[in-house]
């Protein structure tokens, strides 16, 4: 699922903030934002933009926050994260509708061909980040060359289309989820703060083998093997081993190459590369300490998820680590609405530190959505 970052929501209340006479909290589906007093009323539609889209500098309707700019692949703008204000957390910016003209232009043109009430179902399922020229940003890590020099970003090679990125919905954003599936058995996991990793295999006689990009030329290749081809990626792209480091290392110590190649299928294992070298190592590993913690496995062939117990088997039978398993619950049983999976969210990972949230997954492998922890997005600063 492509996250939106830039939306048009409806109001749903207006909260005033004790001890605070210009603010006021604002909720709009599962988030709260904080907003000029008397800036909105429930029931208003305004535009909505996410934690981590970056505003462009270029557009005049931010220069009041031109003291916060940052340079971000080369462009100036502000990063919006997780704020607290007088004891509230904001989460996102909310904006009236009205100062932004290309996207009443865009509901007029809907209403035009739709009528009214389709228009506004149409127009809140819209994303405006790219007409506004917001981008999402990303933490990236850059690729290193087997010469300890960087790789340019034209020689990356995007990770296969058909293995499908790993990006899943926030529960603030799926504010009927409990209506829909509190009586559905899901799998929650800790949701581990490392570097997204994917390793794959396809057979020989599989007909993919064609899209996959040539493999280099310099020394033995792991890649290759007797009946196919395996490949390790980050969440984008491909990390050939001579610029893969820390991903490759983590592959070969797990066997990973071999161990899919004696599977025998066309799979595709995700998860988080974590350790004392990763994302400033958050989730406290010791010094040296590099491995691969699975979270999902993609069958090619169907195009689809494997079922969470079908996972959590494959991944013993593999002798590789799982990301931690909290259990096994019915939705509703252990939250009943946004603000009670929040509090749930949060509490301790792996090594005692405060985790980063929880994943649920429906059982059947049919749906799955996250829950960062508050105290987690404040705590780091997005």
């Amino acid at each position: 699922m492509t996250r939106k970052l830039v939306t048009v929501r409806k109001v749903a209340a207006v909260h005033p903030i004790k001890g605070a006479d210009r603010i006021e909290a604002v909720e709009v589906d599962g988030w709260t934002c904080i907003a000029g007093r008397g800036q909105f009323r429930a029931g208003d539609l305004a535009v909505f933009f996410e934690i981590d889209s970056f505003l462009p500098a270029g557009d005049p309707r931010w220069t009041h926050l031109a003291d916060k700019f940052i340079t971000y692949t080369g462009e100036r703008g502000f990063r919006v994260k997780s704020a607290r204000m007088r004891g509230q957390i904001s989460q996102g910016i909310l904006e009236p509708l009205d100062d932004f003209p290309e996207i009443l232009a865009a509901w007029v043109d809907l209403e035009i061909r739709h009528g009214r009430r389709e228009a506004e179902r149409l127009l809140r399922e819209t994303a405006f980040e790219g007409l506004l020229g917001v981008k999402k940003f990303e933490a990236t890590e850059t690729a290193v060359t087997a010469t300890g020099e960087p790789a340019h970003k034209s020689d990356q090679i995007p990770m296969p289309e058909f293995i499908p990125r790993t990006d899943q919905e926030r529960v603030q954003n799926l504010p009927d989820v409990f209506e829909k599936w509190g009586e559905e058995i899901f799998q929650e996991t800790v949701k581990m703060d490392g570097s997204s990793m994917t390793v794959y295999f396809v057979r020989n006689d599989s007909p993919l083998m064609d899209k996959l990009a040539p493999l280099g030329t310099e020394g033995k290749q792991t890649a290759a093997q007797p009946n196919g081809r395996f490949d390790v990626c980050s969440r984008n792209v491909e990390k050939p081993e001579s610029q893969g480091r820390y991903f490759w290392a983590s592959a070969k110590k797990n066997s990973l190459p071999e161990k899919l190649s004696r599977l025998n299928r066309n799979i595709a294992l995700q998860g988080e590369l974590c350790g004392s070298s990763i994302q400033k190592n958050f989730e406290g590993f010791p010094l040296g300490f590099h491995d691969f913690f699975v979270f999902g496995a993609w069958d090619i062939d169907e195009r689809r998820y494997m079922k969470p117990k079908e996972t959590e088997d494959l991944v013993g039978r593999l002798g590789l680590k799982h990301v931690p398993i909290v259990g096994y619950h019915r939705l509703g049983d252990i939250a009943r609405n946004v603000q009670e999976i929040l509090a749930r969210a949060e509490g301790i990972g792996i090594n005692g530190k405060k985790r980063e949230g929880i994943v649920l997954k429906q059982v059947d492998g049919r749906f799955s959505f996250k829950t960062i922890s508050n105290s987690y997005l404040l705590k780091h600063g997005e």
